[in-house]
């Protein structure tokens, strides 16, 4: 059963209706916070809602993913790897959209 659940995401409050808890998901809204905050830090950012749902399926994904690999080190570092490469991508997409 999907929960309707309110987040805050770079002073914007988002309703999300998720099948997981509201601990995990403020956990994943918590997270996506952060990298934006890093991101957009010094700028205005025209895309960031598009930016925070997206990092937000990111984030989820990742943070599923993890918790099912476990936390042998290499395996995380593998997927801490793969993450900083997508967003990464992301923050070059967000950044050719401010130019437009």
């Amino acid at each position: 059963m999907s929960n309707t659940i309110q987040v805050r995401i770079l002073g914007r409050d988002y309703s999300l209706r998720s099948q997981q808890s509201q601990e995990q998901v403020q956990r994943i809204a918590d997270f996506i916070d952060e990298l934006l905050q890093e991101t957009i830090a010094g700028r205005t950012v025209d895309t960031r809602d598009a930016a925070a749902l997206t990092l937000l399926n990111l984030a989820g994904r990742y943070l599923q993913l993890a918790e099912q690999q476990g936390e042998r080190h290499g395996e995380q570092q593998q997927l801490d790897s793969q993450l900083e490469e997508l967003v990464l991508r992301l923050e070059r997409e967000v950044s050719s959209c401010e130019k437009y």
